[in-house]
């Protein structure tokens, strides 16, 4: 039976009941009213109460349950407030009938009120224990009963009273106080049934209609298919994703995977409850989420759709593994993509490329210029890696430098794609309207001959790269040999921090005489180190090193004022030479260098001209304008000027007239055989010649014959220095 119809069966019965019991309370009422007037005076108010005070009881849950349903709190709030306001008053006039007797009822309306309040405060608060509610509601419901149950007691007891004062009191009174008593119960059994009824249809009602807005206004696609997978009902959102994938179609089981049906089948079997799983419906990516009631037999399908999401990770997966200026992958993908190959145990070859001289690109044509090359590069090398014959992966490290592996159980192959990247590299790049050739130096070494992890392998093969640029436009195998030497850099760069820090380096000086009459001119200071076990390392050794660790700029100061002090010396012990120092490069281009020098010039006095600062060739060129510049404010300060190892380098005739110095210093190499190669007299010969009509004086180093000399000596060179006249050695041993 419907709860409909129990409600109006319920009203049904309650009005035939009132009408009979109306009928015999009339035809007897009046009988025993003048008898029974004082009795009623006393009792029948007492009932009102207690009536009136379950009828209030029962409103005040019916609103409170009401509001559970509905939480409409502006609306019912204040009939609570004001029902709740009434069962006070109520409560005060039953106590004072009673004589303040009944001491239980107070302590169930300050239940009642604080199940109120707890109620409100759940119910007001923007995230609901629906749980906790329907646990207060209950607590309540107990409470009224509670109430009903003290109140059929005073009921009782009021009968009691009325009875025995009542002894001589009609019988027919009696009926009609048994009448009103049975009414007064069916009236409020019927309340209570109905209240709980009423309550269920209200509840049950609610939630049918927010189970219904839920799906209708989620802007997701929700489904409720049967248990074989048919579509029972679906949201406007489906349609929606529906007019996205398939313009022109009503379908909406083109929103499922094609196997839907069939994995709805095995998801039943296997006893699944809830599914998540991911598929791809056109061009769409969607989410699928299936709850599988099974005591209902039917399934809620809930969809989402990724692809914005799905392009958006793939779009960052991709910029994290590729190189934004090439599209080639980057140096993560390249330690992947080899880690991969090493663990699947695949014999390859990993060859490391860099651009020659690239600095020199960007710094002429700025770095624009150098991404375009940088560019235009990866594309040449993707495309000569898709002609090979064998499998080629390409990728951009850093800077300059490119990677290839290649995948081949034969080491030789990689020989074959490096002389492909040379021959390719003839035709010229053409980078905004300018044409460029390129030279690559190359290093490569393979797994797993060279090495079984990847960073072993990026280590080797990075020192056959390094290797290979010394010479430039090489292609250099790794060998153990090669790498060891680039190891030994990490011990010789710690020994020379403690070299510094416990005074091992010692300066030695070896002596320019004049060429014709063979005296003392100057000398040239050259650094020498001596270790604790007093065996000297070679400046060749950790002078490279100081270089590539920035090192030397804390060397070439110590040297600079070691010289000054000794040149200071040498003056006050009435020798009127002039000292060379070597400049190294980095210490050239070191921003503070003018300061510091000038510096040490204050502090010890020297006069500049006493000193002559040696410049390498190859570091002028570096940056010619700047190099100007710097020698121009060291003239300025008073220092003679010198360029080292003339001749070896690329300077042409049009800088070395812009360049304010003194005099050329002739490489070594042109002297070493300079009375049996006619190449190298000429040579000296012509240098000689240049300086004297850009009255310059030259330097002839690494004389060690008395032909060397008399030669030199012929061709009108200035200065001599080498072991013919003086080797390296300590100060004071310079002029004994």
């Amino acid at each position: 039976m419907s709860l409909t119809k129990r409600v109006w069966i319920s009203f049904a019965l309650v009005i035939t009941v009132g009408v009979m019991l109306s009928l015999v309370i009339r035809e007897n009422g009046e009988q025993a009213s003048i008898s029974s007037r004082n009795l009623v005076s006393v009792a029948i108010p007492k009932l009102n109460l207690i009536k009136e005070l379950r009828a209030s009881i029962t409103e005040h849950e019916r609103l409170l349950y009401e509001y559970y349903a509905s939480t409409t709190r502006d609306q019912l709030w204040p009939k609570i407030e004001e029902t709740e306001k009434g069962l006070a008053k109520q409560l005060m006039a039953i106590n004072e009938s009673f004589s303040g007797h009944v001491m239980s009822l107070p302590k169930l309306y300050a239940d009642i009120k604080a199940l109120q309040g707890r109620l409100d405060l759940n119910l007001s608060s923007s995230s609901t224990n629906w749980d906790k509610a329907r646990d207060d509601l209950a607590l309540l419901t107990q409470a009224g009963q509670a109430a009903e149950t003290i109140l059929v007691e005073l009921t009782q007891e009021v009968e009691q009273q009325a009875k025995q004062q009542a002894q001589d009191t009609q019988q027919k009174i009696q009926d009609i106080v048994d009448l009103v008593i049975l009414y007064t119960l069916i009236i409020i059994g019927v309340a209570l049934i109905l209240g709980y009824f009423t309550q269920i249809i209200i509840r049950k009602t609610a939630k049918r209609k927010a189970l219904a807005k839920f799906p209708e206004r989620n802007p997701n696609p929700v489904m409720n298919l049967n248990w074989h997978g048919d579509i029972l009902f679906s949201n406007p959102a489906c349609q929606y994703l529906l007019n996205i994938i398939h313009p022109d179609s009503c379908d909406l089981t083109q929103l499922l995977p094609f196997n839907f049906k069939d994995n709805l089948k095995t998801w039943q079997a296997d006893h699944r409850n809830i599914v998540n799983f991911e598929a791809k419906i056109s061009q769409r990516h969607l989410k699928f989420s299936i709850s599988l009631l099974r005591d209902l037999e039917s399934c809620h399908l809930y969809i989402e759709d990724v692809t914005e999401q799905k392009e958006a990770q793939a779009q960052l997966e991709y910029q994290a593994f590729h190189d934004i200026h090439t599209g080639l992958a980057n140096r993560r993908k390249f330690e992947s993509d080899l880690t991969n190959y090493i663990q699947e145990k695949k014999a390859c070859s990993i060859l490391f490329l860099s651009i020659d001289r690239f600095k020199f690109i960007t710094s002429s044509q700025g770095y624009h210029a150098g991404d375009a090359i940088i560019h235009h590069l990866g594309k040449r090398l993707l495309d000569i890696s898709q002609q090979l014959s064998c499998q080629v992966k390409s990728y951009r490290l850093e800077g300059s430098t490119f990677c290839l592996i290649v995948q081949h159980p034969n080491s030789k192959e990689v020989t074959h794609v490096a002389k492909a990247i040379q021959g390719a590299m003839d035709e010229a790049l053409f980078v905004n309207q300018h044409s460029y050739f390129l030279n690559l130096s190359m290093g490569y070494c393979h797994y797993p001959q060279d090495g079984n992890t990847a960073q072993g392998l990026i280590s080797n093969g990075h020192a056959a790269l390094n290797h290979a640029r010394i010479i430039g436009n090489n292609v250099e195998a790794y060998n153990t040999q090669l790498h060891a030497a680039e190891q030994s850099w990490l011990p010789i760069e710690r020994g020379i921090r403690e070299a510094l820090e416990k005074q091992q380096f010692v300066m030695f000086y070896q002596a320019k005489v004049d060429a014709n009459t063979g005296t003392i001119t100057g000398a040239e200071a050259l650094i020498r180190w001596f270790d604790e076990n007093n065996a000297m390392v070679s400046p060749a050794t950790f002078i490279p090193v100081a270089e590539q660790t920035g090192l030397i700029i804390q060397i070439g100061h110590w040297i600079i004022e070691q010289c000054l002090n000794q040149t200071k010396k040498f003056h006050h012990d009435g020798h009127n030479i002039q000292i060379a120092i070597n400049i190294s490069a980095r210490q050239f281009q070191y921003r503070h260098f003018l300061e510091q020098l000038q510096a040490l010039l204050n502090k010890t006095g020297v006069n500049p001209q006493h000193v002559e600062l040696e410049i390498t060739e190859s570091l002028i060129m570096e940056n010619i304008d700047q190099s100007i510049e710097i020698m121009k404010k060291l003239k300025k300060m008073g220092f003679s000027l010198a360029i080292d190892d003339f001749g070896t380098g690329y300077s042409s005739l049009s800088y070395l007239k812009r360049f304010p110095i003194d005099s050329l210093k002739i490489d070594q190499t042109f002297v070493r055989n300079l009375e049996h190669d006619e190449d190298d007299k000429n040579i000296v010969a012509a240098i000689i010649d240049l300086a004297q009509h850009l009255n310059l004086k030259t330097i002839a180093e690494g004389v060690e014959t008395k032909e060397q000399w008399q030669l030199l000596k012929n061709m009108k060179c200035d200065y001599i220095q080498g072991y013919y006249f003086s080797k390296p050695n300590h100060a004071d041993k310079l002029f004994s």
